[in-house]
């Protein structure tokens, strides 16, 4: 008598979790942030889907994870920049826009910042035009 029974499979190395209403979020120890559940707001995962059905990257956050909350809609990750590379990486994250993620996903690659080179592939990915505009 076998039944369908539903499996998760967790990235290894789980260092964190944290579960909010509708989604949960896990840290592991080589510093991925992983979610699933409810993701209408991006709380969870990377894709623009209502709901994350299996462990998915968050690229969201720049820096070592400390804590993981969530909420009913909402994520919060606290990070701790313990370097001077790393707090370029959050100036550098904060000016991304689709003319220029190319460059700094070029030299994000170079420099080994991985969740940086996520982001501006992430961002290209969604402007496949690279920004420019028809007007």
């Amino acid at each position: 008598m076998l039944r369908n029974m539903p499996v998760l499979v967790l990235p290894y190395g789980v260092k964190q979790v944290a579960c909010g209403h509708s989604h949960t979020l896990v840290s592991t120890q080589d510093g991925r942030i992983h979610g699933w559940g409810y993701n209408s707001y991006g709380q969870a995962a990377n894709e623009k889907c209502t709901y994350a059905w299996y462990p998915s990257p968050v690229d969201w956050c720049v820096g070592e994870v400390r804590k993981l909350a969530a909420g009913g809609g909402h994520s919060a990750v606290l990070t701790d920049a313990c370097s001077l590379k790393e707090l370029c990486e959050f100036i550098l994250a904060d000016s991304v826009t689709p003319w220029n993620a190319s460059m700094i996903e070029d030299v994000a690659y170079r420099s080994g910042s991985d969740s940086l080179v996520r982001l501006c592939e992430r961002l290209r990915k969604s402007h496949p035009d690279g920004g420019i505009c028809d007007c």
